[in-house]
């Protein structure tokens, strides 16, 4: 479904729904209650004509309120989740960058021998979990939050 079909489809489905309803209320008009009268989509009876009315205009004024509301939600979720990215941009930036330091630091205390080859294995394979984890995270596409404790949430990664 495209973007602008789910922006409208409460909408959209209101609307047929009135139509069906309008079209089948002058079906059972010709069929049940006014036997032996020609179909008529559009009611001679003023009565009829402005109970439909009201019926079919009232399923459309809902349609209306509940796409506003689904609209103002999906903007909501829109909006957190440019100010996640946003926010996971600049921590990637700023955490990369002292990463990054930090692995150039040990590539000139490998050289010096100031750490063992085997610590600096481990801390070069922690550098580069968490370059990828702070990748992950800026390409976030969904916002699923776990709770943690009380007002902590965590954000869970698909892998």
């Amino acid at each position: 479904m495209s973007f602008i079909q789910t922006r409208h489809s409460i909408l959209i489905i209101s609307i047929i729904s009135a139509a069906i309803i309008w079209f089948g209320e002058s079906l059972l008009h010709f069929s049940v209650l006014d036997q032996g009268q020609l179909f008529e989509l559009f009611p001679n009876d003023s009565n009829e004509l402005w109970m439909r009315a009201i019926i079919c205009g009232l399923i459309i004024i809902f349609g209306i309120y509940i796409q506003r509301h689904t609209n103002q939600k999906l903007d909501l979720e829109a909006e957190k989740m440019r100010t996640l990215k946003a926010t996971m941009n600049t921590v990637h930036d700023l955490v990369g960058n002292s990463l990054a330091g930090i692995k150039l630091l040990l590539a000139n205390s490998e050289k010096n021998d100031i750490v063992d080859i085997e610590t600096h294995k481990k801390l070069i394979i922690l550098i580069d979990e968490t370059f990828a984890s702070l990748r992950d995270i800026s390409n976030i596409e969904a916002l699923n939050e776990k709770q943690f404790h009380n007002d902590i949430y965590h954000l869970e990664l698909d892998k």
